[in-house]
């Protein structure tokens, strides 16, 4: 797709009619899925680093945001700098992506984190998928696949064997209550991502998200400064000994802005129900190089989780290639 040489105030279109996925794009969508799932599952080591070096979770996410707003900004204004502006009747979706569905999600799976088992809070959290599916055939008022179904119902049986849901006493209420919520900001991302790749870039739509949603997280840290003199300490990963600031750049370049940005393109040729399952597959990325990096071994248990997983996310992209009409 090439950048439009005039700049008229209101963005085309990029996509098919009415925004739908264009055909022949399932499989570069799913490969870009696939590779935003293991950029995001691939800071999970880096970001149990910062943690163990001493740094709250809200410090983390400051980082992280911060980061990955800035890359995101220069690679968008290097790109599409005659594109980047975001016409006045948009804001409000700009401000609901950045604050809600990027800043308040992650501030509410952290804090779910810290009352949950990592687990629960991951399972509860991906229940996103089953609530775009319900908004889609709800609201949208579009037939989904059995398929689909099936394929949600096996991915989250198969994050509850990864996450090790089964494991501990009951669950805490008012950490439910903060994992939902991030379930229902989740959701929300990949719809108002939906609406806004009607009109923009996803490079764009990725740049000023993060960058509104880095600017929320600061006004957090306000009640929560973030601690700069810490980023000259190192923590020990896999033998190693690396500093902080080389742990902030890995989570911020990787986990946010490469997978946000990654995650954004992939929706441009999927459906949301598509996309928003697809990336439950962080979860495995995240085991996977756990066990690289930390040497944190999956049991039995979670590698059959893992591959119902997969198998319930083939499923249901077999139901997205079924309903492409034939040209």
């Amino acid at each position: 797709m090439t950048a439009s040489k005039t700049h008229t105030g209101t963005p085309p279109s990029p996509v098919g009619t009415r925004g739908e996925p264009e055909e022949g794009q399932t499989l570069p969508g799913l490969a870009l899925a696939v590779a935003a799932a293991v950029a995001m599952g691939g800071a999970a080591p880096a970001l149990k680093a910062l943690g163990a070096a001493g740094l709250s979770a809200v410090n983390i996410i400051q980082a992280r945001a911060v980061v990955g707003a800035a890359l995101l900004m220069l690679l968008a204004a290097a790109v599409h700098r005659k594109r980047l502006r975001i016409h006045p009747r948009d804001w409000w979706l700009v401000l609901l992506y950045g604050t809600v569905s990027l800043a308040l999600n992650q501030v509410a799976f952290t804090m779910a984190v810290t009352r949950l088992p990592v687990g629960i809070a991951l399972l509860v959290e991906y229940l996103s998928p089953v609530l775009v599916a319900l908004w889609v055939r709800l609201v949208q008022r579009k037939q989904l696949s059995g398929l689909v179904w099936a394929g949600i119902a096996l991915t989250l049986g198969g994050l509850a064997l990864t996450g090790k849901v089964f494991s501990g006493g009951g669950p805490d209420r008012l950490g439910l209550a903060l994992a939902l919520l991030a379930a229902l900001t989740l959701a929300g991302r990949f719809l108002l991502a939906e609406r806004g790749l009607r009109r923009y870039e996803p490079l764009v739509m990725s740049a000023w998200g993060t960058t509104v949603g880095a600017a929320t997280l600061t006004l957090v840290g306000l009640f929560d400064p973030f601690p700069f003199d810490a980023l000259d300490r190192t923590s020990p990963l896999n033998g190693w000994s690396v500093p902080l600031w080389v742990l902030v750049i890995w989570v911020g370049a990787i986990g946010m802005a490469a997978g946000l940005a990654l995650a954004v393109a992939a929706q441009r040729r999927l459906p949301p129900t598509s996309a928003s399952l697809m990336l439950t597959l962080e979860v495995v990325a995240g085991a996977v190089l756990a066990y690289l990096v930390l040497g944190e071994v999956l049991t039995p248990a979670q590698l059959i989780g893992s591959l119902l997983m997969l198998l319930g996310i083939v499923l249901a992209q077999l139901a997205t290639i079924r309903r492409r009409p034939p040209r």
